[in-house]
């Protein structure tokens, strides 16, 4: 390790401590902000103290390649006997890692997070509950980097259910509409599930690597193990077993739960319920970015089965189809932007899924950038004209000419056309899957799923572009003249438009190309480069010239103030009904839990509350009123205790001279 910078790695620990001072300050003291904007700037100067801490151990990680720094006290220690289920013993730690997969995220969660908070000024300034929606995101950002930067599994747990508990809150900030209620509730349940499936695979894990292999006795909770010198498991082999696949299946549906891939996919859309300045965080940089980088980690410390393998490049492929189709037909804004994200998180599962997982994060880099920049434009939109239906919308590029313009950029980013940054990441995961699929055949329906998305993506995003900006005026005369978002809103679109354009050129500078394309020298095992041949130079042209040709679709039908009808008796209609319905997947999994889940709910409620409490208070009952009639017994009066004693003498000596006589057994003769 050399540098100055690599000075600042064992300060690691300041990242997330700033954010979480800030909550606990607004939390304690928000009230009495006014001035501060009900402790807005407070949140601010937090998110910037951790943007300038984690950027600058980023970037001096990615200049001191192969270093892997770890700052770990020991949580609990239990010495082995050499004999039991741990015979050598094991420890859990808390600590900080700063390595290359965190380095990348710390630029991504601290840059965005920062104008995120900045942008919230001039965004909520009008909303109610300010030093509550203020602590709640700083709390979030925390949360997000003190899962960055955890050295194991357990500890990333932690944070990875304080990361779901703040999306609860923020999802259903606005929680006196019962909309934005159930938004809340349903995206916590749906998280829930993979959070099990995550734990799940946490035990197992722990329990193979604790308890043999080059893992025992180390410090163990995961894919970090310290307590013996080695920063990682390096060269372990991964067999194709039963066991290690379950656990790595299991990983998979946690990711699946967070980053809201297919199955576990329906609560992203309607997550929209919470303010946009929300959204642009979930969907840039922390909750939906926590699943593809749980499935990194694992892809690099750990490994996965080839089995496991299939299953992650099927639900990726197929999810970036699946979003993708929804996105087409959608006038709701900030949901066609949450169907791209689902979208193009399926384009990082599937490019680790392939065994190049740091192309995989090459995407998720580029991608926080224009996604980022996407909602805040929305959000910017939304601030001026307050609808978030397009088809009222048109016109706007004339009074929110920055916001007109920076949504293009992240249009044009997202549709993968050169040379904005979403080009190169896009370009190298299907560069990176067409190389897989030579030795995996099964790979390439995949594949063929992700050049079809390419078409869509485009003309969906410049369909929303075309009817929110193009033409000579809204559509419905009645909205608000719009105007130009203040400052606060518009700086970070400016920056996130710079960083739209060029954070894809990282990968041509060699330090940082050496991590996005391989991983080479930084990793344990950094896996094969993708290679580049006229056949992948001529896919890349095919990918490109599919974006173009969804933005000329997209102008065709929406451009210049166009707005294109289908038909009643369409026979396209149903397809459109069926999109609209989301593949009819919402409705039945509301019907599932109103017909199935509702109904088993309450046989239990009436099994718990009538057969199980009710026999524990019946027995309650019964003994209560035998010591109420015995209570009686004891009356005070001699009389009464004489005459039982009379009965009781009369008793036993019926018994002594007519019962026992009568019966030898009882001692009678």
């Amino acid at each position: 390790m050399s540098g100055p910078l690599s000075a600042l790695f064992p300060w690691a620990f300041v990242v997330p401590l700033a954010p979480a001072l800030a909550f606990v300050i607004i939390g304690l003291f928000g009230r009495r902000m006014q001035r501060l904007e009900w402790g807005g700037w407070i949140a601010v100067g937090g998110a910037f103290v951790a943007m300038l801490v984690g950027v600058l151990i980023a970037v001096g990680e990615m200049l001191t390649p192969g270093t892997y720094t770890d700052r770990s006290i020991s949580w609990l220690t239990l010495p082995g006997n050499g004999t039991g289920t741990f015979p050598h013993g094991f420890s859990l730690v808390m600590g900080t890692l700063v390595d290359p997969l965190s380095a990348i995220m710390l630029i991504v969660v601290t840059v965005v997070g920062f104008l995120v908070m900045l942008f919230s000024i001039g965004y909520m300034h009008r909303d109610q509950g300010l030093p509550r929606y203020y602590a709640e995101l700083s709390l979030f950002l925390a949360s997000m980097l003190g899962l960055v930067l955890a050295d194991n599994l357990l500890q990333f747990f932690l944070f990875w259910e304080l990361v779901g508990v703040c999306s609860y809150f923020l999802i259903g900030f606005y929680y006196a509409k019962p909309s934005a209620a159930s938004a809340a509730k349903e995206a916590f349940l749906v998280t829930r599930i993979g959070d099990v499936l995550f734990l799940l695979g946490i035990f197992i894990y722990f329990q193979q690597f604790a308890t043999s292999g080059p893992g025992a006795g180390w410090a163990a909770s995961g894919f970090l193990f310290v307590s013996h010198g080695a920063p990682f498991l390096a060269g372990v082999p991964i067999a194709n077993s039963t066991l290690f696949t379950i656990a790595g299946l299991m990983m998979l549906g946690g990711a699946a739960g967070k980053s809201a891939q297919f199955p576990l996919d329906v609560w992203l859309p309607d997550a929209m319920e919470g303010p946009t300045t929300v959204s642009a965080l979930i969907h840039a940089a922390t909750m939906v970015a926590a699943g593809v980088y749980l499935l990194a980690v694992v892809s690099v410390f750990i490994g996965f089965t080839a089995t496991d393998q299939l299953v992650i490049v099927a639900i990726g492929g197929f999810t970036t189809f699946w979003a993708a189709s929804m996105a087409l037909v959608h006038r709701d804004i900030k949901r066609v932007i949450a169907y791209s994200t689902v979208s193009q998180l399926g384009y990082m599962v599937l490019a680790v899924g392939a065994g190049f997982t740091m192309v995989g994060l090459y995407h998720l880099f580029t991608h926080a950038f224009f996604k980022a920049l996407l909602f805040l434009a929305a959000g910017s939109v939304i601030h001026a004209v307050e609808t978030q239906d397009l088809f009222k919308m048109g016109g706007l590029r004339k009074t929110m000419r920055i916001t007109s313009i920076g949504f293009l950029i992240g249009a044009l980013s997202l549709s993968g056309i050169p040379p904005f940054a979403g080009f190169f990441s896009k370009d190298d995961v299907l560069a990176s899957v067409y190389q897989a699929a030579q030795s995996h055949p099964a790979y390439w329906p995949f594949l063929i799923l992700a050049y079809a998305t390419v078409f869509m993506t485009a003309y969906y995003i410049f369909r929303a572009w075309f009817l929110a900006f193009s033409g000579d005026h809204p559509r419905d005369p009645t909205l608000p003249h719009a105007h130009e978002a203040p400052w606060t809103m518009t700086v970070p679109i400016v920056i996130l438009s710079a960083l739209a354009i060029v954070a894809g050129l990282l990968a041509f500078v060699p330090q940082f190309g050496g991590l996005f394309r391989a991983g080479a020298g930084f990793l344990p095992t950094p896996g094969v480069p993708p290679t580049y041949t006229t056949s992948t130079l001529l896919l890349s042209g095919l990918s490109v010239g599919l974006g173009l040709t969804g933005i000329a679709t997209a102008y065709v039908l929406w451009g210049n103030g166009r707005v294109f009808t289908l038909a009643d008796n369409s026979a396209v209609q149903p397809i459109r009904r069926l999109l609209l319905e989301r593949y009819y997947v919402k409705a039945g999994v509301d019907w599932f839990g109103l017909r199935v889940a509702y109904t088993v709910s309450r046989f239990l409620a009436f099994v718990d509350e009538y057969i199980i409490d009710g026999t524990v208070h019946g027995f309650e009952h019964l003994f209560s009123e035998l010591s109420t009639r015995l209570r009686r017994v004891q009356s005070g009066v001699v009389l009464d205790y004489a005459a039982y004693v009379v009965v009781g003498l009369a008793i036993f000596l019926v018994f002594l001279y007519l019962v026992v006589p009568a019966f030898p057994a009882l001692g009678g003769g």
